[in-house]
């Protein structure tokens, strides 16, 4: 297929993974099919226009040469907006009957782009079609995950590009978000990104490290946790910042996309949460910890372990046992949890701490893997031209 013509559909529900991961899609689609007419349907703009500051208050705006539509806007001109030749539907997501009742006869394939997965039945279901039961319509679920086998992750252009001028600019980008951080070179500097975690064990641990450690907290959660757990103990304030013994907490105001992944890339690890930042920690080659969504009956452990399996696969022939188990403990330690709230954890920091260096060096291969054999948008692109 040549494809002339792409929409995207994203329902936002109360956070801003949903948003992240469409919003990059729809940058790198862009790029591969520079000629193609790209829109992007979203059902309200309040979490776009947190990690886009050139977003308004608007039912059709064009950014970056994509058109970004309001629902509302769709269902009251749908007679005006005809369909395209591809649709992706992002997380399986209600797409608005104005604009189905004339997709059915007049579009050819329907996506439907799941979250990300690391369990081993999706490699069965990936590509599989779906009937829609009416016009020439046809539907495949495309699911991201960690294999050749699967759809891959979102390793786009714009986001390795950033990487690497970051890694190139150390100085100029130390200079922009750590400037006021004395005597760096000899601090631990990471961030943080959680849903609510006492954080307790991570604060006790630190203490017992052999350097000063600087923790940039991001997003109420992880700043509200902080806070709560953090009352009862002899802190130093020093207005958006905490100081306690060899740790100290800043409080950062709330980042952009761009920003965002440039600060990880600084960094030298990265406590992340839900799917988009978790895939960017990724692809930072750096050490990082995942706090996965919490799922009834303990179900998102069943996640853990499924990329635990993937991560071991491709650098046991470089990797010990030991490491592996280690990092394995940690990560299951760190989300065994019912619910999400400040119920204290189990888990233990110091062995993740005192091996940085070693745990880089390991997520390095597996990153470069992942960019190599499970890039979500080359794949992506193969399967719409092929069709």
């Amino acid at each position: 297929m040549e494809l002339k013509t792409l929409d995207i559909f994203c329902e936002i529900i109360d956070n801003y993974g949903d948003i992240g991961v469409v919003y990059r899609v729809a940058k790198e689609l862009k790029k591969v099919f520079f000629n193609s007419k790209i829109r992007v349907f979203l059902n309200r703009l309040d979490e776009f226009k947190k990690i886009n500051s050139s977003v308004i208050d608007s039912g059709i705006q064009t950014i970056d040469s994509i058109e970004y539509i309001t629902f509302d806007y769709l269902r009251e001109n749908s007679k005006d907006l005809s369909t395209s030749q591809v649709i992706i539907e992002a997380f399986g997501c209600k797409i608005p009957e104005e604009y189905m009742a004339i997709a059915y006869d007049h579009s050819d394939l329907l996506i439907n782009l799941e979250y990300l997965s690391a369990e081993d039945w999706i490699e069965d279901f990936h590509l599989q079609s779906s009937p829609l039961g009416q016009g020439k319509l046809k539907k495949f679920f495309f699911m991201p995950g960690f294999t050749e086998k699967s759809g891959g992750i979102i390793a786009d252009s714009n986001y390795l590009e950033r990487a690497k001028k970051v890694a190139m600019n150390k100085k100029e980008y130390r200079d922009k978000y750590l400037a006021d951080i004395e005597n760096i070179d000899n601090k631990i500097v990471g961030t943080l990104f959680s849903y609510e975690k006492n954080f307790i064990p991570l604060i006790e641990d630190l203490q017992k490290f052999d350097k000063e450690v600087v923790l940039l907290a991001l997003g109420e959660k992880t700043q509200d946790s902080l806070r709560k757990i953090l009352k009862n103990f002899s802190i130093e304030h020093f207005r958006n910042s905490l100081k306690y013994g060899k740790i100290e907490i800043r409080f950062l105001e709330f980042l952009n996309q761009e920003e965002y992944e440039e600060l990880i890339n600084l960094v030298d690890f990265n406590f992340v949460r839900g799917e988009d930042s978790f895939i960017r920690a990724v692809l930072t080659g750096k050490p990082y910890m995942w706090h996965i969504y919490c799922q009834e009956e303990f179900a998102h452990l069943d996640k853990i372990e499924g990329f635990l399996d993937k991560y071991r696969k491709v650098i046991q022939e470089f990797a010990d046992d030991e490491f592996l188990d280690n990092m394995e403990k940690f990560f299951k330690d760190y989300n065994f949890r019912k619910e999400n709230n400040l119920e204290l954890g189990k888990e233990s920091y110091l062995y993740f701490f005192e091996n940085l260096a070693k745990i880089e060096r390991y997520n390095t291969i597996f990153r470069d893997f992942l960019i190599q054999k499970c890039n979500l948008i080359n794949k992506l692109k193969i399967f719409i031209e092929k069709y």
